[in-house]
């Protein structure tokens, strides 16, 4: 495993501009992934427990380590509450880095629900649940959203977006849409809920409102896209929405085109 200030500094927007201005990016993350990880695996330690996250490529072996990297904060933010016996929602969960640690810390009296739309990123969350052992973790295959019904996604290499009109035709699938509030009525409230989609925030936080506005759910953190919001819907619609749920905005912090936001009740 590299060392930390070597992992932050491959992280550093500056050095990458570099490396691309000098065409050497590609063969420099090669290089990268090989000393990172000879077995295509990241070991991780965080917040008392360990974990080990595989992956197929050096692409998702970059990415992972990336956000492992630049958004340890956000991570802890979302779990440093949790406790055995807790339930948490991780919504947008990828490859499943915020739910193997949590399903670590909540133990096997605890559970947690993680939602991914992503066909690929399914299956690699999958496989980092077996690689880790957890068997509290519930996989919901949909997109969370307002309302029940056909979502048009499209589908990037790490994540999936509502669908454009200038989106290409061949990126574009018809994904199972559902409000969480209904996804979820059959499990405990969470103590903590994290949601990470790509500009869709305020609808799913619209179809979660019944979940969110209940006391027995303590921490929200959120990863606010304003790019990616719809017309009409800012980062302002998307906090005062938080606020009438009850939460009190603990902090903000930007990174990159995303906003970090931890709430509290």
């Amino acid at each position: 495993m590299l060392p930390t200030a070597i992992r932050k500094l491959s992280c550093n927007p500056v050095v990458r501009g570099v490396a691309s201005r000098l065409h050497v990016s590609h063969f420099a993350r090669r290089v990268y992934c090989r000393l990172l990880s000879n077995s295509g695996e990241l070991k991780v330690s965080c917040l008392g427990v360990n974990a080990v996250f595989r992956n197929r490529n050096s692409k998702q072996l970059a990415f992972v380590d990336y956000i492992l990297t630049t958004e340890k904060n956000m991570i802890e933010a979302a779990l440093c509450n949790l406790g055995p016996g807790d339930t948490f929602l991780d919504v947008g969960c990828h490859y499943g880095i915020f739910s193997v640690l949590a399903s670590k810390l909540v133990g096997p009296t605890g559970r947690v629900v993680a939602v991914e739309p992503h066909p690929e990123s399914l299956e690699v969350l999958r496989e980092n649940l077996v690689a880790n052992h957890c068997e509290n973790v519930e996989v919901l295959n949909v997109a969370f959203s307002d309302a029940t019904g056909p979502l048009a996604l499209a589908y990037e290499v790490n994540f999936a977006v509502l669908a454009r009109e200038s989106d290409p035709a061949s990126t574009v699938h018809v994904a199972q849409g559902m409000a969480g509030d209904e996804a979820v009525q059959h499990a405990p409230i969470p103590a903590a809920v994290k949601i990470d989609v790509e500009g869709h925030e305020l609808a799913v936080l619209s179809g979660l409102k019944q979940t969110l506005s209940h006391v027995a759910c303590r921490r929200l953190c959120l990863e606010v896209h304003p790019n990616l919001l719809p017309s009409g819907i800012s980062r302002d619609t998307v906090m005062a929405f938080i606020r009438n749920c009850g939460w009190s905005i603990l902090s903000e912090s930007a990174r990159s085109s995303a906003v970090h936001v931890v709430a509290v009740r």
